[in-house]
């Protein structure tokens, strides 16, 4: 022991000693102006390898962590950190010493204060290393962009080695970085995954972006990469499948991959066990292929053994299951053999990323502005034409963390325009402060970003953690990183000094003329397709992880699988369980998911619900749960069927306290088929009070009204001026309607704005509104109307876009930041958009028609409206024993689902016997609308009562009714 804690201190010694970067730890708080100025340093500096990292929890700036550091940067109080403690007080720095972030001398006077800091032996080693760093070449080159307006283009960077490329690679101090595999040994990676054997598969594309094959063969491959040696460097290499064309992502199912390769899905297997594809054969088709990054991607298997991916603008059109399909920019889900494909999730641009956190919640994100998307109601639940929130963006942050000035970005200057994938962190082989963080790629700006998401109500938000992984090599571009199967995070370096796609550079926008080539990019000749790197990144010291296989592995070994720390372990044994058809683990799997941990119990839930084996004992158990994660996934696992509404009534989870699983459980409740008994339930849960509040329970009970016929308010009547738009003025604009346009773009003046009356143009009557636009345009047509102040209203109204569609059409209110759910896609049917608003101190609204846009857009039947509520009456009439007693026996949250009376009914609540003998009327009356205050006796060890409040299930006299008939049970 004491030879091994010798050997550690050596190691910690040395990690401040050898010839290194200097590192800097910046300590501040959430507020935007200490990362700022942390953000001015890192990127001035980190070419000159003096880097920095950025902690703002304490909890996170563990003693340990801060002796790794050379200095220490103070820009919080100092009580803040109490780990400062153990910094000297000669390696730390107030930062409001070093004057203002945007002072000319800022960056060299903290550069000059930081290396006298150290020492001079520190310092001493820190230029050594400078000194024995791969040179950096640059040369000027006539096709690099200067989209930033730069005084001058930034010139060429030569490509560097491994070698070099890793000098100038940056992770925290108690990280480091390994590379497992690089050319020639591998091709461009533009995907990763790994098999039950923890063997690393790669997707590899040389054909990127413009060589793009109608008959999908080309020269593109899926490889499969080893380690044989243990060392932490593949070495043995074998191509699985060749001749592909863009592969773009695959999962492993059925004993072989699905592999996203647009316009189609392959299924790839090798029967012989050679580990080469020897069956090849289309899964569907309808992906589009127009612009090569915006394909399908990211495909992953999901914790409901449904096969999830990402797309972006190319969309999908195409008939699956036998219904016509056509969706864009958003997640998806699908079944293996291509029997079903649902759009989930709609996001606002291009869309290349799709993840699940622990819990199944589902996320992703887009290339510009917003790196990271929570997916909260699938689009599956939306009536025909209804428009709605599934997604909504939650990073907090929009600047990305660069470590060098000399990125290239063609727009969101500074932030996230090539945004790739939203991984998370979960692995006992990394430290505590990546637990649960996300990972998104930014390959223009040379990092692997970290979010550190949030529970917000019944969604949830992402604040900037800076950076896992930081370069100042100009080649090196992450498009990938997972947790592997080792518990490290893996990431692809696509190695390529041009990363931009489009648009295509002009003079005017970019400094010079290229071409637009096959597949939507601009062709320069400067794109590499030789360079190519695959990273792990680990602790310093780690405890290894044990090598392992699931190969072969019985249903015991599957089984204890699904409780391993490590995701990937877990959901491959519920894959290997649930494709195996390994009917013999069903009993230790519902032992399994009565589990109080909820990552063994949830998977063991779906694994349950895969194998066609989920009872309703089990299934009412999860449901009850002690942890709100299993709670949520057992309401998403019901069916639609009487069975699952018995026993989603005979559960808490419509008012549970967790308002991700009330979330979940009004998705549920939309998915039911109608009823008298859903109307009520869907009547209480518009008017709770706490729904109103929330973004994402308001957006399910919009929903849920509209698809069970149920109003929370009540509509006064139109205040707009020719609302159907039915009569022509004399100018052929609508009467009442005048045009508005934004700014002088050319889209603006040639715009055409007519009232139709072609039968296209109108969804009822005998007129509408159509709008031509040749160029990009941003141009309305408005009217005004009065509002009384403090007064709730809705404007909605009805779109349909063209062919060539591209942009956004809406409805909104000028100058008040309120508008609709925007129409992006091009040739929708006629779609309806709404919005609901308090018009706050306004006494007036001026409502556009809006196109933001180029293309053909048609209008018609807007409204907007006032609000008023539909208030229940809360008097009811005396109580009926008899229609009480049918409630308590026949409604489907009928009492006897949970409540045994003469010896008929369920045990999971306690006996009714003999109930008015020992239970006043008050305290009948409280166990019913509020049933978690007073916990019957035997029935403590639960932390919420099983049973579901009765007024958020019953209407006033239904509750009268039951506490009638409950008072006669003596």
């Amino acid at each position: 022991m004491k030879r091994l804690l010798l050997l550690t201190a050596l190691l910690l010694t040395s990690l401040t000693t050898a010839a290194a970067p200097l590192r800097v730890l910046y300590l501040g708080t959430p507020a935007v102006e200490p990362r700022g100025r942390c953000q001015v340093l890192m990127r001035e500096l980190g070419r000159d390898a003096l880097w920095f990292d950025y902690l703002s929890t304490p909890a996170e700036a563990t003693p340990d962590l801060l002796r790794r550091f050379d200095a220490v940067i103070l820009d919080a109080p100092a009580e803040r950190f109490p780990a400062l403690a153990a910094v000297p007080a000669v390696r730390r720095l107030e930062a409001a010493t070093l004057g203002a972030p945007d002072a000319p001398d800022f960056a060299a006077g903290a550069r000059e204060r930081l290396v006298g800091l150290v020492g001079p032996a520190r310092a001493a080693e820190w230029r050594r290393f400078l000194a024995a760093r791969e040179p950096e070449q640059r040369e000027t080159r006539p096709t690099i962009a200067n989209y930033e307006k730069r005084p001058e283009p930034v010139t060429f960077q030569l490509p560097l080695s491994t070698k070099g490329s890793r000098e100038r690679i940056q992770v925290a101090p108690d990280l480091r970085v390994e590379l497992f595999a690089a050319e020639p040994d591998i091709g461009k990676p533009i995907f990763l995954a790994w098999d039950e054997r923890g063997r690393l598969w790669v997707a590899e594309t040389q054909d990127y972006p413009h060589d793009v094959r109608p008959d999908g063969r080309g020269n593109d491959r899926i490889r499969i990469c080893e380690d044989t040696d243990g060392d932490g460097r593949a070495d043995r290499f074998t191509v699985f499948a060749e001749n592909l064309n863009l592969p773009t992502g695959f999962v492993f199912t059925g004993g072989g991959i699905v592999v996203a390769q647009p316009p189609r899905f392959l299924f790839l297997r090798d029967t012989d066990g050679d580990d080469r594809a020897d069956e090849r054969r289309e899964v569907m088709t309808g992906w589009g292929v127009g612009d090569t990054h915006a394909q399908a991607n990211n495909l992953h298997y999901g914790l409901d053994n449904w096969l999830y991916g990402c797309v972006g603008y190319s969309g999908f059109r195409g008939v699956v299951g036998g219904e016509e399909r056509q969706f864009a920019q958003g997640t998806f889900r699908f079944r293996a053999d291509g029997s079903a494909l649902e759009f989930l999730h709609q996001f606002t641009n291009n869309s290349w990323g799709h993840s699940q956190n622990e819990a199944g919640d589902q996320f992703g994100g887009t290339a510009n502005n917003a790196p990271l998307f929570f997916g909260g109601i699938p689009a599956t639940i939306l009536p025909r034409g209804m428009r709605a929130q599934t997604a909504r963006r939650i990073n907090t942050e929009d600047r990305a963390r660069p470590i060098t000035p000399l990125f290239r970005q063609v727009d969101v200057f500074g932030g996230y325009t090539a945004a790739a994938g939203s991984a998370f962190i979960h692995s006992a082989q990394l430290p505590p402060r990546l637990q649960g963080k996300a990972m998104v790629c930014e390959p223009t700006m040379k990092v692997v970003a970290l979010f550190s998401v949030r529970r917000d109500g019944a969604g949830y938000a992402a604040d900037d953690a800076f950076n896992l992984v930081a370069s100042t090599d100009e080649w090196m571009s992450p498009v990938f990183a997972e947790v592997g199967p080792d518990g490290a995070v893996w990431f692809a370096d696509w190695q390529n000094y041009i990363i931009q796609h489009n648009p295509t550079p002009s003079p005017e926008r970019g400094g010079y003329a290229a071409r637009t080539g096959v597949g939507g990019a601009h062709e320069n000749p400067l794109r590499d397709h030789v360079r190519r790197r695959i990273y792990r990144v680990v602790c310093y010291s780690p405890a290894p992880a044990p090598r392992r296989t699931l190969q072969g592995a019985d249903e015991a070994a599957l089984t204890d699988a699904l409780a391993d720390p490590n995701p990937f372990w877990r959901l491959t044994a519920q894959r290997l369980l649930v494709e195996g058809r390994r009917q013999a683990a069903v009993p230790a799997l519902r032992r399994l998911a009565a589990d109080p941990r909820a990552l063994p119990a949830l998977h063991a839930l779906w694994t349950l619900h895969g194998l066609g084996a989920l009872d309703a004992a089990t299934h009412r158990t999860a449901l009850v749960h002690p942890e709100p994660a299993v709670r949520r996934n057992a309401v998403r696992a019901l069916g639609r069927d009487e069975a699952a509404i018995s026993l989603f009534f005979g559960s808490a989870v419509v008012s549970d306290p967790d308002l991700l699983t009330r979330l979940a459980a009004a998705v549920k409740l939309a998915e039911f088929p109608a009823s008298p008994a859903i109307r009520t339930v869907t009547a209480n849960f518009l008017r709770e009070p706490a729904h109103q509040r929330d973004e994402w329970l308001r957006e399910a009970g919009r929903i849920l009204g509209r698809v069970h016929g149920v109003a929370s308010h009540r509509e006064g009547p139109n205040l707009l001026p020719n609302p159907g738009f039915e009569t022509a003025g004399a100018d052929g604009l609508p009467a009442g309607w005048r045009r508005r346009d934004y700014g002088t773009r050319a889209g603006n003046r040639d715009a055409v704005w007519t009232s139709s009356a072609e039968p296209a143009d109108a969804r009822a009557g005998r007129r509408g509104i159509r709008v031509v636009t040749t160029a990009d345009a941003d141009t309305s047509l408005h009217a005004d109307v009065p509002l009384r102040p403090h007064t709730r209203y809705r404007l909605a109204g009805w779109i349909r876009t063209g062919a060539a569609f591209g942009g956004k059409a809406s409805f909104n209110v000028h100058g008040a930041r309120l508008e609709t759910e925007t129409i992006r896609r091009r040739e929708t049917g006629w779609t309806e958009v709404e919005l609901e608003f308090d018009s706050g101190d306004r006494t007036t609204a001026s409502v556009n028609v809006l196109h933001v846009a180029r293309g053909e857009a048609a209008f018609d039947d807007l409204r907007l409206v006032e609000l008023t509520p539909i208030e229940e009456s809360a008097v009811a009439g005396p109580g009926d024993a008899a229609r009480g007693a049918a409630l308590f026996h026949r409604h489907p949250a009928a009492c006897v689902l949970c409540h045994a009376l003469g010896g008929q009914g369920s045990t999971v609540g306690p006996a009714l016997d003999g109930l008015a003998t020992r239970a006043t009327p008050a305290q009948i009356r409280e166990s019913l609308l509020e049933p978690s205050k007073a916990m019957a006796r035997g029935f403590e060890h639960y932390v919420v009562s099983p049973m579901p409040p009765m007024g958020t299930i019953f209407s006033p006299q239904e509750i009268s009714d039951l506490e009638a008939y409950l008072q006669t049970l003596r």
